[in-house]
């Protein structure tokens, strides 16, 4: 019997979503915040792990806003994206 964590079945989920996306050809670009590289003033929070299937961002400002978290990104062609957010919230 195959074991498969929650993470890696959502991702696989969102995977064949996003390949199979109204039959067309088209790209994946796949990013996940806490592997951004700058997470600004956000934090890494793994308390919610059994329900999210990962960690996750989170801001810890205690009422004040952080700096924001940023990634690089190179789209490889000009097209139609669907931009696809997974929150805890």
């Amino acid at each position: 019997m195959m074991i498969v964590s929650k993470r890696n079945f959502w991702v696989g989920v969102f995977f064949l979503i996003s390949v199979s996306l109204f039959g067309k050809k088209h790209h994946t670009v796949f990013l996940e915040a806490e592997s951004f590289s700058s997470r600004g003033g956000w934090v890494i929070d793994q308390q919610s792990m059994d329900v999210m299937g990962s960690a996750y961002l989170l801001a810890h400002g205690l009422g004040r806003p952080v700096a924001d978290a940023f990634a690089t990104v190179t789209i490889p062609r000009k097209s139609r994206y669907y931009v696809w957010v997974r929150n805890r919230n």
